[in-house]
């Protein structure tokens, strides 16, 4: 998680009575208490065992002076006293973990064993945020069901129930208490599909540390890895965007800070991760438009403006060095985190569909560019997919008022008699188009899909699974 660096930035926060905080390992912070433009003092602060926070004042802050550092020696001796560790929470390092919560031992070899093998493949061969992905998922849902289990002793029936209990098992934020078990036939579709997507990241993980376990000679049998399935799961487009009257009420309701990097994403279809780093130096650098850094896998790339949008970008970059992030907080930090509440609350404000989140934007610019009759490898090329499939399947879909457009305007005359007969019937035909389409022009032409099942299943899926889940699927 990004923090505020407050060595570098004290001077740029603005007063106020509230600390600004810099994490320093969890359950341990430093802080700035800005007063005035000027003075102010360095506080500190631990997390204790009921939940709650423990602060002490350190030292005064002056305008022009650089005592961060021993503000930070006073507070590491505060936090180090034994009364003060007597009643504060653990503290654990800032990060995501690197290792397994897993020690493999013994002469049998383990699906533990095999995610072992596994991850040390991938801490060589993966990204970092993908290998903190997994090893997240790993300690979570694998290890603690199936990491004791002798490999050879592996079967689908363990799989079955292991799917079960990830598919029940609600999904845990951070370092939140974990929810209470959800029945399926207590989940609603979309909550099920969800909980699908996430079985299929864990199936794909199990099967190749398995298959990898076999490859290395740890077991004679295929079936430890052949018993691995992944859920069948219907892939549903993306309908959830906003017209340009309803971006306008969404801008209007944003603060500030908040508006812009919005602003900027309705400009460039880029993600909250790529806004956030996005530099001055990045914007009009070799072509009429942004250069987006890399993030995971993925390669860099050139997002190209309209005019509106590369007056807007030039705005904000006017008379800042070229290093300066272009969309910062007003608090000084950056937008890495933060945004989800301030978004939500702006969405609730402006009257728009509850489901609708930031990553919405990106789908909203992307059915723009579509309806408007943009090539899909352009669509593709500016959001940074490899290829068309991706823009095809999640925003290829046009608003059926659009297809009724196209379809009424381009099709070719086949019978004379129904032409003059339309032309007669012209407002009528007109009044009945404006009766059909309603208020909700989300609800005009929609189909909602029953379950999450493909109409034609190619995953080999343990009949188990399948009767079990659409069981839960079926409308009561």
């Amino acid at each position: 998680m990004p923090t505020l660096n407050l060595s570098d930035t004290s001077s740029d926060l603005s007063p106020r009575e509230a600390p600004y905080w810099q994490i320093l390992e969890y359950c341990r912070h430093i802080g700035l208490q800005k007063k005035t433009p000027v003075s102010g003092f360095w506080v500190a602060r631990i997390r204790n065992k009921s939940l709650g926070y423990y602060q002490k004042r350190l030292i005064p802050w002056k305008a022009g002076t650089d005592n961060y550092g021993e503000a930070l020696q006073l507070a590491r001796r505060w936090f180090s006293q034994p009364e003060i560790a007597k009643q504060a929470a653990d503290p654990f390092p800032i990060g995501s973990k690197q290792d397994l919560n897993y020690c493999p031992w013994g002469n049998v070899f383990t699906v533990g064993h095999a995610m072992r093998d596994y991850l040390e493949w991938k801490r060589i061969s993966a990204t970092k945020s993908h290998f903190d992905s997994m090893v997240s998922r790993i300690n979570h849902h694998i290890l603690p069901r199936l990491g004791h289990m002798p490999l050879d002793e592996l079967t689908g029936r363990h799989i079955v129930q292991f799917s079960l209990d990830v598919l029940e098992t609600p999904p845990k934020r951070g370092n939140q208490k974990a929810s209470e078990r959800v029945p399926l036939s207590k989940l609603n579709p979309d909550d099920l599909r969800k909980r699908k997507k996430t079985l299929n990241a864990l199936i794909g993980i199990m099967r190749l540390a398995v298959q990898l376990a076999w490859e290395n000679g740890e077991t004679e049998s295929e079936r430890s890895w052949r018993c691995i399935r992944r859920v069948p799961l219907a892939e549903i487009s993306r309908t959830i965007f906003l017209t340009r009257e309803e971006c306008t009420r969404l801008l209007d309701c944003c603060r500030p800070d908040l508006r812009k990097i919005v602003q900027g994403a309705l400009y460039t279809g880029c993600r909250i991760t790529e806004l956030a780093k996005l530099r001055v130096r990045d914007v009009a650098a070799h072509v009429f438009g942004l250069y987006v850094e890399p993030l995971k896998s993925r390669k860099p790339r050139y997002v190209f403006l309209p005019d509106e949008g590369m007056a807007f970008f030039l705005d904000l970059c006017a008379g800042r060095s070229l290093d300066d992030l272009v969309f910062r907080r007003q608090s000084g930090q950056s937008w890495q985190s933060g945004h989800k509440h301030l978004f939500r609350e702006a969405v609730i404000k402006a009257e728009l569909p509850a489901g609708f989140v930031f990553h919405g934007l990106r789908h909203t610019y992307a059915s723009q560019l579509v309806q408007a009759g943009t090539p899909l490898i352009v669509v593709a090329q500016q959001l940074g997919h490899a290829n068309t499939d991706t823009v095809s399947r999640t925003y290829g879909h046009l608003a059926p008022q659009i297809r009724e457009v196209q379809v009424r305007t381009h099709f070719a005359a086949l019978d004379r008699h129904f032409v003059e007969r339309a032309l007669l019937q012209k407002s009528e035909l007109e009044a009945l188009s404006r009766s059909l389409q309603g208020t909700d022009w989300r609800a005009y032409g929609r189909i909602d899909p029953m379950n999450s099942w493909p109409r034609s299943n190619f995953a080999m899926t343990e009949p188990e699974v399948v009767k079990i889940l659409k069981d839960a699927e079926r409308p009561n």
